[in-house]
């Protein structure tokens, strides 16, 4: 090891040692939106159970800032996954460690078989692998959570069309809301199911329970069919036609989404041929361009 790099591993280590025991002794403070609305309605978050590695484990992990951040920012995603802050917390440390880890673990294996590497190589790719690991634990819990979103989108398509017809036959607002949940299964209509239930507990009307749970799980969709049933059962409006429209609206952007996203898997389908026709004629021109520069 030269100097240079000891001195790059020793600046190194000494910063995250430090930045650590700073993040430790003065955690993240909470958002003062999200401390107001506890004063209210509180988040309502899962609660794990309290052997569960996972969760010992994420529970020191959040008492680090950056990890308290990110996890806080994807409190709508985990509400829709019913996954637990604590089990995030965990997830991002061990994806993290493996990113860390794997380069360290390359170059000692490497080292016993004869091959030396300068040590900020494998230094940086760990640097590296740990903010990829971050990031892909991030991106997976947003994909997973978009997916969530679109089967409760699907489900609140015939929640509408239930909705309406109740509507249709004369039946009051808070019976054909009841009626719409009962419908169907599944977990968005065992959502809906219990946060109704949770809303007659407090007392609130049925358009406020489901508008809370669109806030808590960043339902747009959720949120203008509230707002359009609080109409009916706070003004007395006619919204039949309001829920019937809704519920077409949402089946026309899924299909949109569909076709769009069909599309564009069709166009990098054309990427691993295109990929082939070149090697291909790399493989082909190589000898005749070799020959040429000889």
């Amino acid at each position: 090891m030269n100097a240079l790099s000891a001195v790059v591993l020793s600046g190194s280590s000494l910063g995250a040692g430090l930045w650590l025991a700073w993040s430790g002794w003065a955690p993240a403070r909470p958002p003062l939106g999200q401390t107001l609305a506890r004063l209210g309605q509180p988040v309502v978050e899962i609660a794990p159970e309290r052997n569960n590695l996972d969760v010992r484990v994420g529970m020191w992990a959040r008492r680090i800032g950056l990890v308290e951040r990110l996890v806080t920012s994807m409190r709508t995603d985990l509400r829709v996954l019913r996954r637990s802050p604590d089990e995030q917390a965990a997830m991002i440390v061990v994806y993290t460690l493996c990113g860390l880890l794997w380069a360290p673990i390359v170059a000692g294996g490497g080292f016993f078989v004869g091959v030396r590497l300068p040590i900020g190589i494998p230094l940086w790719l760990a640097l590296g692998g740990g903010a990829i690991g971050a990031v892909s634990s991030i991106r997976n819990v947003r994909t997973q959570a978009t997916q969530r979103r679109r089967m409760f989108s699907h489900a609140l398509g015939s929640f509408c069309d239930v909705t309406g017809m109740c509507l249709a036959s004369g039946r009051g607002i808070d019976a054909s809301i009841q009626s719409a949940a009962a419908a169907g299964d599944g977990w968005p209509f065992a959502e809906l199911q219990a946060t109704l239930r949770t809303g007659y507990v407090r007392g609130e009307t049925p358009w406020e329970a489901l508008g809370r749970l669109a806030g808590e799980c960043d339902l747009a969709d959720l949120t203008e069919l509230a707002a359009a049933l609080s109409l009916a059962g706070d003004e007395g409006a006619a919204v039949r036609d309001t829920v019937s429209s809704k519920a077409r609206s949402i089946r026309e952007r899924l299909t949109a989404t569909a076709e769009r996203d069909a599309a564009s898997t069709t166009e990098r389908m054309g990427i691993p041929a295109t990929l082939l026709l070149f090697g291909f004629m790399i493989f082909l021109g190589f000898p005749a361009i070799y020959v040429l520069f000889q």
